[in-house]
């Protein structure tokens, strides 16, 4: 029954990814979609379920707003950067050493483990980015305010850790290597913004006052008390370097 559960996910999944590229007159992604099925179903049969960026190929839906330059989207994003829909269908065609080639609505694109790599394997990494459930049907559930908030890419105060993900993106983990830690360091014009919890939600932000007035969702007036008393920057979400 189980078997027969997972199957039936994987398999709108993989009509899901067909049509957007048959909508694009992608031939070659509709045999990529028909060989990642293949190997899919083998280990879902092999694993019970678990499916895993190692084998090279995957199907899923983006885990949350992934920021991008050009074609490269890497773990120590900028939240001032374009992104990718949490939920868009992502197809995973290849895995190297430090990076994924993932297809979306068409286009390839390159996830970049730049930054993260001592703390997580990149497989592991692509697995958090390309979920096997669709985040959108748990962003409706959410109050309006929220739902308007991770749809601009922002953040407000009083959000969980998982809307913040949403949001923002996971955190690199050279910077933040445990989702359980007090505060999660972002990036925003190239100014670092230290996000605190307390009680599992957001409790205050850290950084340029100009620049949490960019990261918070409009109607967010930014306290006088969060003007920071130390301003770290000069680190990029761009990637420029690191693209080995």
């Amino acid at each position: 029954m189980e078997n027969t559960r997972i199957f039936g996910h994987f398999a709108g999944l993989t009509a899901v990814m067909a049509l957007i590229l048959s909508l694009n007159g992608c031939g070659t992604g509709n045999a990529a979609i028909k060989a990642a099925e293949e190997k899919e179903r083998a280990e879902l049969a092999s694993t019970g379920g678990k499916i895993s960026s190692a084998v090279g190929l995957r199907l899923g839906f983006a885990c949350c707003n992934l920021r991008y330059s050009g074609d490269w989207v890497s773990d120590q994003s900028s939240g001032e950067l374009p992104f990718i829909p949490l939920g868009t269908p992502m197809l995973v065609r290849g895995l190297e050493t430090n990076r994924a080639e993932v297809e979306v609505d068409g286009k390839s694109y390159r996830l970049g483990h730049d930054y993260g790599r001592a703390q997580e394997k990149t497989a592991e990494w692509v697995d958090k980015l390309v979920q096997l459930d669709d985040p959108a049907l748990k962003l409706a559930r959410f109050p309006a305010n929220i739902r308007a908030a991770i749809e601009s890419g922002k953040i407000l105060r009083g959000m969980t850790k998982e809307q913040v993900i949403m949001a923002l993106g996971y955190p690199a983990t050279h910077e933040t290597p445990k989702l359980d830690a007090p505060k999660w360091k972002y990036y925003w014009d190239r100014y670092g913004v230290e996000v605190h919890w307390a009680g599992g939600k957001v409790s205050k932000l850290e950084g340029r006052p100009e620049i949490l007035a960019k990261m918070l969702a409009t109607g967010t007036a930014v306290a006088a008390s969060e003007a920071p008393a130390k301003v770290e920057g000069g680190k990029s979400g761009k990637s420029g370097k690191s693209r080995k």
